[in-house]
């Protein structure tokens, strides 16, 4: 079979709850998940799977077209997040519509969380839920060999198929990859200069992984409690030394907190030195997973920001959150991040049950205190299926399961809903600018960014960013 690995135009994708100034000024990254499967699939097969990427490369809907029709693939196989599987089932229908015998495969977080929903789909004809490299790959094993008919796909485990008017979905894969078994992600079949963020210290940005999962307790986290995974430091500073050798310079570890295993990444920071690597990196971690010493170690190693989950200035909210962290351990581990002279990013929210305005401005002057690089409000929201979102279904606080009814039946019209008794969704979106506003506007804030510009694109990228935080309140 002749593969094509998709990421969809961006034609109809939901709303989140970042800010609308901040959802397109950011760049694009690279879809990894899917970049694992094509490489784990080509490295099984010796086949060479085709992979376009949409949005960074700019192809249209119209485009998009012409190529497929030009590739002539079997199956297209797409990585989807609820938020846009409104785009992938629309490319899905207008695919079909040129090529009625294209078979069309989804996997990825909303396909794990709602793969039954997801198979109902008319224009969706498999579905892989959980870890995909090895479940894809069987599939397409057994239609090479024995066709679409063949009794043997009811084995494998983590996979949803159609037959005779029937949605069939088979018992999840339990067993879990090993890591550093996984081939790195297929960069080769992508042009990696179409990548890009705008905050970034390098010239070439792509993205690494090496860890999976995460053992706090967040309530609001899709990945809560999940069984946490770490590769090797000699397989993730290879991979390191590949993305060097093919011209990046500038890595995101997208790991949700791969400062679990403090030991694992001081070996990881030791191997880029002792291999005299030059490159800069960011990360993710909790407040609490950092140290000095591992602080010095990802300093040496080329390490220049710090992604902390903070979310709030208020102890009640964050243990309604169940982030088992302090204001305290916060501002410990932000002052650590300053001495050891890397920088760090404040994710904080606002609109928390029960949450005052008051106290929502108090998590901004917190964050003003703590003087990180950026600062980010999101507002608290009930993604489907995280812990938050059953509890207010257990309570009745949410009168239906609308996630489970955009699910089932996915429609444009469909809006994401906040949840706070004393404010609607559009009192929190207002207050959410009113947030970045007094965060970004600060002068001293302004200076500090000002002496920090590398180059004319970069003052003109920030400046972009900033006139969009800075004015959305008054465009709405």
């Amino acid at each position: 079979m002749k593969i094509l690995f998709l990421v969809p135009p961006e034609t109809v994708s939901l709303e989140s709850s970042i800010p609308k100034a901040l959802e397109g000024g950011k760049g694009y990254y690279p879809k990894l998940g899917l970049m694992y499967v094509a490489a784990y699939y080509e490295r099984a097969t010796g086949d060479r799977p085709v992979f376009i990427d949409c949005p960074p490369e700019q192809v249209s809907e119209r485009e998009l077209t012409l190529r497929v029709r030009e590739i002539q693939p079997d199956m297209v196989a797409m990585s989807i997040m609820t938020f846009n599987l409104l785009d992938a089932l629309h490319t899905a229908k207008v695919l079909k519509a040129e090529n009625p015998k294209l078979k069309v495969c989804l996997g990825g977080p909303h396909v794990n969380l709602y793969p039954r929903e997801t198979l109902g789909q008319q224009e969706v004809d498999y579905v892989v839920f959980g870890e995909g490299e090895t479940i894809f790959t069987q599939l397409v094993a057994t239609l090479d060999a024995e066709g679409p008919e063949s009794d043997s796909l009811k084995d494998i485990k983590g996979l949803g198929w159609k037959r005779d008017g029937q949605n069939l979905v088979n018992p999840p894969q339990t067993d879990l990859v090993d890591l550093n078994e996984l081939p790195f992600p297929a960069r080769h079949l992508v042009d990696v200069t179409k990548y890009e963020h705008i905050i970034g210290e390098g010239r070439q940005f792509f993205t690494i992984q090496a860890t999976r999962g995460c053992p706090a307790a967040c309530l609001f986290c899709d990945i809560r409690q999940t069984k946490f995974r770490f590769r090797n430091p000699e397989s993730v500073v290879a991979e390191v030394e590949r993305t060097a050798e093919m011209g990046m310079d500038d890595l995101f570890f997208v790991d949700d907190t791969i400062t679990v295993n403090k030991r694992n990444v001081i070996a990881i920071c030791d191997l880029i030195v002792k291999r005299g690597l030059k490159i800069n990196f960011k990360i993710s971690a909790r407040v609490d997973t950092v140290s000095p010493e591992l602080l010095s170690a990802l300093k040496r190693a080329g390490c220049y920001r710090i992604h902390y989950g903070i979310e709030s200035a208020t102890q009640r909210h964050l243990d309604y959150l169940e982030k088992g962290q302090t204001p305290e351990k916060v501002a410990r581990a932000c002052k650590w991040t300053r001495e050891a002279g890397i920088g760090f990013f404040a994710y904080m929210m606002i609109g928390i049950p029960h949450e005052t305005r008051e106290e929502m401005f108090a998590t901004v002057d917190f964050a003003k205190r703590l003087k990180p690089d950026y600062a980010q409000f999101s507002i608290c929201t009930p993604y489907p299926k995280v812990e938050l979102y059953r509890r207010m279904l257990e309570e009745k606080i949410i009168p239906r399961d609308y996630w489970q009814e955009f699910a089932e039946r996915p429609s444009s019209e469909f809006k994401i809903k906040f949840w706070n008794k004393d404010f609607t969704d559009e009192e929190l979106r207002h207050l959410q600018d009113e947030c970045h506003a007094r965060f970004y506007r600060s002068p001293l804030y302004l200076i500090k960014q000002i002496a920090k510009v590398r180059s004319w694109a970069d003052f003109t990228a920030k400046a972009r960013m900033g006139t969009k935080i800075l004015t959305s309140r008054l465009s709405q």
